[in-house]
């Protein structure tokens, strides 16, 4: 079976295309014609090569990032968005579809081999409407919830009732598959919610998202039989310290609490000292989630737990020279037992940051780490550390080589499998040829029970 040719689904042709038939002129006359449209965003074109030592053999594939946001220039509250991932395996038949490479944002068309994850029309800041903005099309919908991807609508406004500010928001239309092939158009997916500013340093958010879905499809209730279910969200977030907030969010899945999210952030400019602490507890076993949250789909059961983080970093010399230092620990709730992807353990690190070390733009990372596996026994104990040299001369050229050591890690979708004690080597070039327009290039080496060794080669346009 010949294999699919690539060229014909490249996002970066599809681009400059829309973007000289809008326009009326070739790209470059329309690039530089003010009474034209206006084009900003990013476009690259990637080939990536994978070896492993086991004799699995090489992969190699195409990759095209788009984020591109189109204004004409007379259409004052008017602009378009098409931002994509697409991926193209070159070295696979054409019903081939096990070996693709997905990354963990993307949204999966089968039809082109590719990722499509923003392709909106938005109208904003129509002050007589008091509308923030009203977005159409395929789009990324963040508010409190889990981030969603959607086919539809949605729309944000700015109102002032009994002297306080308030924007509420509604959100509908088709949830889109993630990663996996299935009948979405059966699904429906209906949201809305509002911000509160009591003041200008208090915000409540109250969120409400009902959907409806097909049982077959991955990631919803499938061994349930359930396709229906609700969602919720309530959040206070507070300002203080003038850099400082609080933040405290509970959510609930079919009126059930499943997790509960604490954070605290302040920054001491006099002090040179940033400080950021965090906590979740989650209380539920989650093993089927609406089709907006992948992870549980891809690794089995999540399993009761608290997570607390805590981090600072404090200025020791001249805006310069910086030292960092923090812990996390990640508790499985009592009587859980550990699996893979489940794990009790802390960590405590120390960091040093030099900055303008010798020459200007050279810079020197040293990271040391202490791990402490909480297993039966309670007893392994491992350190590591991990480094970084760069040099940075902005808008010429960026070096960057260093190493780090991973507990776990998790290769999704090309293998869900746990790997662990991984050592990682790795150098980076960026080489710009004018301004805006670069080459990359990327040599990975991630050590555990075999070597593998990854090559990405990128031509890059910043806009």
């Amino acid at each position: 079976m010949s294999k699919r040719p690539c060229w014909k689904f490249s996002i970066c042709v599809y681009i400059v295309t829309l973007f000289s038939l809008f326009s009326g002129y070739p790209l470059k006359h329309a690039l530089a014609d003010e009474g034209s449209l206006s084009l900003s965003g990013l476009l690259q074109f990637r080939y990536d090569m994978r070896y492993l030592s086991d004799n699995e053999g090489e992969d190699h594939k195409l990759h095209q990032i788009a984020d591109i946001t189109i204004r004409r220039n007379e259409w004052e509250h008017f602009k378009f968005t098409l931002a994509g991932d697409m991926i193209e395996d070159i070295d696979s038949e054409d019903d081939d579809q096990a070996d693709r490479t997905r990354t963990i944002h993307d949204t999966w068309d089968s039809s082109i081999h590719g990722y499509l994850y923003v392709c909106q029309a938005e109208i904003y800041e129509l002050a007589n409407l008091n509308l923030n903005y009203a977005r159409f099309g395929r789009q990324y919908v963040s508010h409190e919830l889990t981030p969603t991807h959607l086919d539809g609508l949605n729309i944000l406004f700015d109102l002032n009732l009994f002297g306080k500010k308030i924007t509420p928001f509604v959100y509908a239309g088709l949830p889109v598959c993630l990663y996996e092939e299935g009948n979405y158009w059966d699904g429906t997916e209906i949201g809305g919610g509002v911000h509160i500013h009591l003041d200008g340093s208090t915000k409540i958010t109250l969120e409400y998202q009902f959907i409806e879905e097909d049982i077959d499809m991955v990631g919803s209730y499938a061994e349930s039989g359930k396709n229906r279910y609700e969602q919720s969200a309530l959040a206070i977030r507070r300002s203080f310290f003038h850099k400082g907030y609080g933040y405290i969010s509970l959510f609930l899945l079919d009126n059930s609490p499943t997790q509960v999210t604490t954070r605290f952030s302040v920054l001491f400019d006099r002090l040179d000292l940033d400080i950021d602490a965090s906590y979740l507890y989650q209380f539920e076993e989650i093993s089927k989630t609406p089709t907006t949250s992948v992870y549980t789909g891809l690794t089995g059961p999540i399993k009761p737990h608290h997570n607390i983080s805590l981090d600072i970093t404090k200025g020791v010399y001249k805006d310069s020279v910086w030292v960092s230092g923090g812990t996390e620990w990640r508790l499985l709730d009592f009587g859980e037992e550990e699996s893979e992807f489940n794990h009790s353990y802390n960590r405590e690190y120390l960091a040093l940051i030099i900055e303008d070390l010798f020459v200007k733009g050279l810079s020197v990372f040293l990271q040391a780490d202490f791990w402490q596996v909480m297993d039966s026994d309670n007893k392994d104990r491992i350190s590591s550390s991990g480094w970084e040299i760069a040099y940075n001369k902005p808008q010429t050229i960026n070096i960057a080589i260093g190493s780090f050591y991973s507990l776990y890690s998790y290769d999704y979708f090309k293998n869900t499998d746990e790997k662990t004690d991984v050592d990682t080597f790795y150098s980076d070039l960026r080489y710009y040829i004018q301004p805006g327009l670069y080459l990359d290039a990327r040599y990975q080496l991630d050590r555990y029970d075999i070597d593998d060794h990854r090559f990405i080669a990128t031509i890059g346009l910043e806009m």
